[in-house]
């Protein structure tokens, strides 16, 4: 299965969710969406969705290739294929001699990769047309619910 995933927050910081949408042959196979009414970050929500498909697809027992996710934002997706290491290697802190924001949640994931949790990170343009990330986008924004979801005719 391939997953597009996505979050936000408006305004930034402020309530928000995250959105993701799992991809068969084409359809959607699987919708998820959490949102969230206290102050959050469209970067937090970001993470939170790639980390709820590291959790729930990205065991090293499910798969023979790890599930490829798809992300909009360039900063996660430097930080979980790049960033993360040397900061873990460097005691957290980064090249500025400042802590990573969101390093609760960058330290989970990495925790879960240490254990042998795996996904196949990429970055998507957003807001480009790509019918999948618009979706998960919809499901982070909370224009439409996972019920609606499967039923969007994605022509």
């Amino acid at each position: 299965m391939i997953f597009y995933t996505d979050g936000s927050a408006h305004p930034n910081p402020g309530p928000g969710g995250y959105g993701v949408v799992g991809v068969e042959h084409d359809k959607v196979a699987y919708a998820r969406s959490r949102q969230y009414n206290g102050k959050v970050t469209n970067n937090e929500m970001e993470i939170k969705a790639i980390l709820w498909v590291m959790l729930e697809f990205g065991r090293p027992t499910e798969w023979q290739q790890p599930p490829i996710v798809y992300s909009d934002s360039a900063y996660c997706v430097n930080t979980f294929n790049t960033w993360m290491f040397s900061w873990a290697r460097n005691n957290w802190i980064k090249s500025d001699k400042k802590t990573p924001e969101n390093l609760e949640l960058i330290q989970a994931y990495y925790d879960l990769y240490q254990k042998g949790y795996k996904i196949d990170l990429r970055k998507v343009k957003g807001h480009a047309g790509n019918k999948f990330n618009e979706l998960a986008d919809g499901l982070a924004t909370g224009r439409i619910t996972e019920k609606e979801a499967y039923n969007v005719k994605l022509v």
